[in-house]
């Protein structure tokens, strides 16, 4: 548990080749890039604006197994991808290749990874009594940053400039010499149920609002960071993750899971959505919400460290080129530097944040919309930068719904989404991309898939 989660991102990038940011459990709105304030309804408005549930299109609408994976990089050009997997498979790293991968992981955004999966959601629109929907989500979500000394150390190891800068036997610190550096990831399983009602109606205008309340239950949570000065190190995992925390588990201040229950969850916490719309002339949409306000408690498994400082290694010239090597003086680091011990809690903020949207219908086969989201905190899970996307829906033929648009932000290039849906009065299916060019960009390559098989419509709601 002592490794840097340096070690745990090398894993995860010598292994991925599904290349995401955003909600990807919609393959509609993955389809439009992300793009949804506007466009989501029934189920869909879970999580993003509960005021939408009121201007659902069926009285029932249910889906199973609705979700989408991708990562993500402003960092990777496919060169230094290919290059970066291939390490695993040699046993020495040429200094060419070694300054290369030093320069390229330099970046506050290494990497954006996201997993999405409703296992179940379902609502119900009453008419004048409002909408009501219920839903499971499995949210995954993290993102890496690197600053320069740390990308060097990682990589260059005894050519790291660091060396040049700091006598030997001096002690330095974390947050000296590797502020800007961040891997945060969490795993959380949300139970969600949300209202939205009608509040006014007009000639010309329709007014909504809704809130959302969703218990949290957390699996997973990794944090190392450094910056401003503010060093944080803690994890917690749950029993699923077979996590080997033998050496913590006769510590009294371990308050260990080991099992219990389905999935053995390791913290606990509650949030709320908050939203409004608008409906101008049954033409013009606008829309904004607050979603995520709250916090998690993390209180079993949990494992926390302070920033002790670390001495530089001595040198050693015959070991330059060699990998493992390379690794095993990173992780001489960090061993050195911190040192977990088990806490009884950790509170941390979901990953709040602002969404604003405003859309049109141009007849009855065009709908646009254009939607902004801010993260309003720096939590684990949350956006690294602010997300802005055009999203269009497009009906060629009445059963056959066309999805795409453009959108860029959130730690991510201008991407190019596409969406296919098949439609229908009681069932729907589809599939969709973030961005089609992703796979084949020389740079910033990346991929991103959603898909739903099962997504079903029930008669029409009594409008009230």
């Amino acid at each position: 548990m002592n490794k840097l989660l340096l070690f745990f991102i090398f894993l995860l990038l010598s292994q991925a080749r599904v290349l995401a940011q955003v909600e990807l459990n919609s393959f509609s709105a993955t389809g439009r890039g992300g793009v949804m304030n506007t466009f989501v309804v029934d189920y869909q408005a879970i999580g993003v604006n509960p005021s939408n549930l009121a201007r659902g299109t069926s009285k029932v609408a249910f889906t199973l197994l609705e979700g989408g994976v991708g990562v993500s990089s402003q960092t990777f050009t496919k060169q230094t991808l290919r290059q970066f997997l291939d390490i695993s498979d040699a046993q020495t790293i040429s200094a060419a290749d070694r300054q290369h991968f030093a320069k390229a992981f330099t970046s506050d955004n290494v990497l954006n990874f996201a997993a999405d999966l409703n296992t179940f959601a379902i609502s119900a629109n009453l008419g004048h009594l409002g909408a009501f929907a219920f839903s499971n989500r499995q949210r995954m979500l993290g993102n890496v940053a690197f600053n320069k000394n740390f990308a060097e150390l990682a990589f260059l190891a005894q050519d790291a400039p660091i060396y040049d800068e700091v006598r030997a036997g001096d002690v330095v610190y974390v947050s000296d010499v590797f502020d800007g550096t961040s891997i945060k990831g969490s795993w959380l399983n949300e139970w969600n149920l949300a209202y939205g009602r009608k509040l006014l109606a007009l000639p010309l205008l329709d007014l909504y609002a809704g809130v959302g309340y969703k218990y949290l239950q957390g699996m997973a949570i990794y944090e190392f960071s450094a910056l401003n000065g503010d060093v944080k190190a803690y994890n917690a995992a749950s029993p699923l993750l077979d996590i080997d925390y033998s050496e913590y588990i006769s510590n009294s201040n371990f308050n260990y899971r080991g099992s219990g229950g389905l999935l053995s969850p390791v913290g606990q916490g509650h949030g709320f959505d908050l939203g409004v719309s608008a409906v101008i002339k049954q033409t013009i949409t606008a829309a904004l919400s607050v979603t995520d306000i709250g916090k998690m408690t993390w209180n079993e498994n949990l494992l926390q460290a302070e920033d002790n400082g670390f001495r530089l290694p001595p040198w050693d010239e015959k070991n330059n080129d060699d990998w493992d090597a390379i690794l095993d003086l990173a992780e001489h680091v960090i061993d050195s530097a911190f040192t977990f011990t088990p806490v009884d809690q950790i509170r941390t903020s979901l990953p709040t944040r602002l969404r604003a949207g405003v859309g049109m219908r141009l007849g009855e086969k065009v709908q646009v919309g254009l939607d902004y989201v801010a993260p309003l905190n720096k939590a684990p899970g949350n956006l690294s930068a602010s997300f802005i996307g055009l999203g269009i829906d497009y009906m060629p033929v009445r059963f056959i719904r066309l999805s795409s648009g453009i959108s860029t932000g959130a730690g991510d290039k201008f991407n190019l989404p596409f969406g296919f849906s098949v439609v229908t009065r009681a069932y729907e299916f589809g599939i969709a991309t973030r961005d089609i060019t992703g796979p084949l960009a020389d740079n910033n390559p990346g991929a991103s898939v959603a898909m739903g098989f099962l997504r079903f419509k029930i008669g029409k709601p009594t409008m009230p």
